[in-house]
């Protein structure tokens, strides 16, 4: 594994690079808030097996990332998306195959949509292509457009319950428990010591307000039509218990692109491992097709 990172202007950005240089790149894009720990070596080992080369990085505020006060150093997903750009630069790569979980779904979406030269697949996982869904409930920004199922009321409500007495790492463990979905097995340990370990690299919790404080600044949240003009061959992988993006997210992702949808049967809002195994043989046989 190769540890680097790229300046732009006072922002640095680090990434891995594991497998071989010359193959075929896919660049993974975590969700809301979550650095490059959170895609575990036993996700990525599937595709270094089949002969792919993996990238992940840690955005802004995660990770071994500049972390700084967003008041006073905003930016949007345009912003996020030109890092991603500049890793694919400094790596001499013309186009990669982008792999997008939550919000990094949405932002490979935008990637695709407006760079597509530079994308070679794209693979949008528990995503959406209407952010403004989220953001109208978590933010209360304005209502979204696209006629795509909110949240969960009751995942909300469980939130809500969570005692305010808990530590940062175990919220974010406690978190992770209600996006997974009741009938998906949750190993609580597993998720500990992930979150540990995102810590230990940089991650903190400051990064997921600063993230939607980002996507709030964004413009086209709601990206649904023009997916109608989605021009790399696209896989939307949903879970049928995700409580944040529903299944009908992805389905409406691939019925307006043309792409294909997955539905995965007890699957919820987390990168459980009980989902490796399906999860990247769909991605390496969307890649290798």
């Amino acid at each position: 594994m190769h540890e680097q990172h790229i300046d732009r202007g006072d922002v640095r950005i680090a990434y891995q690079v594991l497998g071989a240089r010359q193959a075929p790149p896919v660049l993974l894009l975590a969700g809301n808030g979550c650095g490059a720990s959170y895609w575990p070596d036993a996700f990525c080992a599937p595709l270094l097996q089949a002969g792919l080369g993996v990238i992940r990085f840690d955005y802004r505020d995660t990770g071994a990332s500049t972390h700084r006060a967003f008041e006073a150093h905003p930016y949007n997903l345009d912003d996020l998306s030109g890092d991603v750009l500049a890793i694919l630069d400094a790596l001499e790569v013309e186009r990669a195959h982008l792999v997008g979980l939550s919000m990094g779904g949405f932002l490979a979406q935008r990637l695709a949509l407006r760079t597509p030269r530079r994308v070679a697949s794209l693979t949008s996982m528990l995503s959406t292509p209407d952010y403004g869904v989220m953001l109208h409930t978590f933010c209360g920004s304005e209502a979204p457009t696209s006629g795509l199922p909110p949240p969960s009321a009751e995942w909300l409500a469980e939130l809500g319950r969570l005692p305010p007495d808990l530590s940062p790492s175990e919220l974010l463990s406690e978190s992770w428990r209600l996006a997974n979905g009741s009938r998906a097995p949750f190993d609580a340990a597993y998720w500990r010591d992930l979150v540990a370990t995102a810590a230990a690299r940089g991650d903190d919790t400051s990064a997921g307000d600063f993230h939607r404080q980002a996507c709030l600044r964004s413009s086209q949240k709601d990206q649904l039509q023009a997916l109608r003009r989605l021009a790399v061959p696209a896989l939307f992988i949903g879970g049928s218990e995700d409580p944040i993006f529903p299944p009908g997210h992805a389905a409406a992702a691939a019925d307006v692109s043309g792409g294909t949808a997955l539905l995965i049967d007890g699957m919820g809002h987390a990168l459980n491992p009980a989902w490796f195994d399906v999860l990247t043989a769909a991605i390496l046989a969307h890649v290798q097709a």
